[in-house]
């Protein structure tokens, strides 16, 4: 089996402005993303996602068309440590992060998808079937202009009733003080028992990570995400060893490298990947194994469309140490609408269970998509 072609398909949902929501750096009026299709000489087809992350989606587009797509064509879609390998390679003078990885993402997330199509097995399996479902959490929260800190409340409450028991929520953009209000709220509102975590984005510094960490102590945190940036891993353990809460991190570092270096000196206590972002799920499985390791769990950032959230789902069930499923409770109709045959249902513990088709098991409605299509 050879790779034929690889295609790519772009959209974009523009968020009302009632409805714009932000975290502790920028506020979104979009939603963008970029879909590969990679073909083969035998008919199977396989998808993937590559994130723009808030980024010009155009730009992710045409590294995938321009630059590294045409170096897939011709090879072996089994082979994705070599591809990626090769793909890693010949774009590093370019960058090892950020935008080209998201590309490389893309195209690794399809190769997957084909093998499964081709064994008639699902991607979890593949990467080793730890289990068939995974708790899901609510991640709402988001600032949005003009509103009291009981909406955030409101919020955490409707995602309890529509069955979720873990949440997480924004914090980093208003005072400490104002910030540990709404966390107070929207605890309040879930109740004791359950999960409860906070993203600061990276926008603290070390001093005020812990501050704020201290700060939230009697809310009961299951965790703090990403209080300081990726590049100052010596910080961020030191943040990790200080604040009473476990340390998630970093949705914003990639490779098995990249996380490499900040398991080694402590920089978290759960480890936070992306599939769609931080190598595809080629380097998500080594970065995993690195990880359980040194005995730590790991959970998978979910921000763009349907199919990052599927490779989120196959990833967290597949890996021994997988845990815990982002669902972004903000209206995005580039995941809820992008499948024929999937609708998020979860058990009475909030367990979502993954599809056992082939591949991501899962069929997309490109008729759907169509009305977002820019590109």
């Amino acid at each position: 089996m050879k790779i034929t072609a690889v295609k790519t398909y772009r959209y974009r949902y523009d968020i009302p402005e009632e409805e714009q929501f932000g975290n502790s750096t920028r506020w979104n009026a979009a939603k963008n993303t970029v879909i590969v299709e990679v073909d083969t000489d035998e008919g199977v087809t396989g998808y993937g996602e590559a994130d723009a992350a808030g980024g010009p989606a155009e730009v992710t587009q045409f590294i995938i068309d321009r630059e590294i797509g045409p170096y897939v064509i011709g090879r072996d879609p089994f082979c994705v440590d070599a591809v990626f390998e090769d793909l890693y390679q010949k774009s590093m003078i370019h960058g090892r992060r950020g935008v080209i990885m998201h590309a490389i993402s893309g195209i690794d997330c399809a190769l997957w998808d084909i093998i499964g199509k081709v064994t008639g097995l699902p991607i979890y399996k593949l990467l080793g079937g730890a289990r068939n479902k995974v708790q899901a959490y609510h991640s709402g929260g988001f600032y949005r202009r003009n509103v009291p800190d009981e909406w955030y409340a409101e919020e955490a409450k409707k995602g309890y009733e529509n069955g979720y028991r873990a949440f997480k929520m924004k914090i980093g953009r208003l005072s400490m003080e104002q910030d540990a209000n709404r966390v107070r709220l929207v605890r309040e509102a879930i109740g004791p028992d359950s999960k409860l975590m906070a993203d600061v984005n990276s926008n603290y510094n070390v001093r005020e990570a812990i501050r704020m960490g201290r700060l939230l102590e009697p809310y009961d945190l299951f965790f703090m995400e990403e209080p300081v940036s990726a590049d100052d891993p010596e910080g961020s353990a030191l943040v990790a060893r200080s604040i009473p809460m476990p340390l998630a991190g970093y949705e914003t570092e990639y490779t098995r490298y990249g996380f490499r270096r900040l398991i080694d000196c402590g920089a978290m206590d759960i480890v936070q990947v992306d599939p769609t972002r931080s190598g595809g799920l080629t380097e998500c499985r080594k970065i995993a194994a690195y990880a359980s390791a040194h005995k730590l769990p790991i959970t998978s950032h979910i921000f763009a469309g349907g199919l990052t959230f599927m490779a989120g789902l196959h990833f967290s069930c597949g890996v021994d140490n997988g845990f815990l499923l982002e669902c972004e409770a903000n209206p995005n109709p580039l995941r809820t609408n992008m499948f024929k045959d999937f609708e998020l249902t979860l058990d009475g513990d909030g367990y979502v269970s993954v599809p056992e088709g082939p591949g991501y098991g899962v069929t997309l409605d490109f008729d759907t998509l169509e009305p977002y299509r820019v590109g």
